[in-house]
């Protein structure tokens, strides 16, 4: 018999056992006694028996499955398909330990979530940015009882969420400028929910040190290279211009190095930068520029590991999810950053 032919009745037949102890032992249940386990898995072993889906599903109501839903258009950016192939990798290492199955699918509505939930039957969702601010998603999935977990800071829903403080990543980015003694400090994001919260707390951050964020030196409109030189040319050409700016991406932080150079603004000497995502583009680039990026890998495994604590899975029939703190941002010094300059 070959072993792509191996069924749980054949493992069955091999221990001695019926076919729900096969799957409970395939499952992780503690309701299986110790002498029927070893005999289970001596069986698995001998015949290369590699379970699916079904016949795990036979010892209880989970799948072993959790969905990652992202935006249908979110993977368009290169940085961002560099964030999803490191959550992608960090996931599966937490589901695999786990004995879990990861799968991403793309949605744009919370009618294409529901065909998903449908087919794939998940234990639990992950709602990637920006689907997690979406309440009607999030009321699908209770509707269906299915728990959620998310990298946005949402709390409303009594679900399960891993904290990720936007507005003290914007806080700790102006921070990093102001221990420098910037003041001047301008200040590039997106125009979504999660860029305002970072603009109120780069707003919070010069208020307590007796600083005024300039209307003129913060922008929430959506950036790309060519857009990002448009801005900094207007920001960097008059007498009155920011010592330090803050970019919310590697298209705008080397749009403002590419204007910087042109102007003749040395980095760091006249003009501070900071990114607040790290890619190789930036860590390439000349000079290098300096980050304060979220661990998004980490964050999603947080995610995943929350939902299958929550779902009973193999750390404890039943446990409760130990939502807790995740690292909220890491800074990578790359030289990018200095004291400000006495006079502008």
């Amino acid at each position: 018999m070959g072993r792509g032919n191996i069924t749980i009745e054949d493992v069955a037949r091999e221990a001695g056992v019926s076919r729900q102890t096969v799957s409970r032992v395939i499952n992780r249940s503690p309701n299986v006694s110790c002498s029927a386990r070893v005999r289970v898995e001596q069986a698995i072993e001998a015949l290369g028996y590699v379970p699916n889906a079904a016949a795990r599903r036979m010892g209880g109501a989970r799948s072993y499955l959790l969905l990652a839903a992202i935006e249908r258009a979110a993977g368009d950016a290169p940085a961002r398909r560099l964030q999803l192939g490191q959550m992608l990798l960090a996931g599966l290492e937490t589901c695999s330990a786990q004995g879990y199955h990861l799968m991403f699918e793309q949605v744009a509505d919370e009618r294409e979530l529901g065909a998903a939930l449908t087919s794939l039957t998940p234990d639990g969702v992950v709602l990637l940015p920006p689907l997690d601010e979406s309440l009607a998603l999030h009321e699908a999935l209770g509707r269906r009882g299915i728990a959620v977990s998310c990298l946005g800071e949402r709390v409303e829903y009594g679900r399960v969420l891993p904290g990720l403080d936007e507005a003290g990543f914007g806080e700790a980015a102006a921070r990093r400028m102001l221990e420098q003694g910037h003041r001047q400090i301008g200040f590039i994001c997106g125009d979504g929910a999660c860029s305002q919260r970072r603009i109120e707390g780069y707003r919070r951050a010069l208020a307590e040190a007796g600083s005024r964020a300039h209307r003129r030196f913060v922008s929430d409109d959506p950036r790309d290279f060519a857009g990002a030189m448009e801005l900094a040319r207007s920001w960097l050409t008059p007498t009155i211009r920011p010592t330090a700016i803050i970019a919310g991406s590697e298209a705008v932080a080397l749009g403002v190095l590419q204007v910087a150079r042109e102007l003749g603004h040395a980095v760091p000497r006249d003009l501070s930068l900071l990114a607040l995502e790290d890619t190789p583009g930036l860590a390439r680039s000349q000079p290098p520029v300096s980050v304060l990026h979220q661990p998004l890998g980490a964050l999603f495994a947080a995610a995943c590991e929350r939902l299958i604590e929550a779902g009973g899975g193999p750390r404890g029939e039943g446990a409760a999810p130990s939502v807790g703190p995740v690292e909220a941002h890491v800074f990578t010094d790359r030289g990018s950053i200095a004291r400000a300059p006495r006079a502008v």
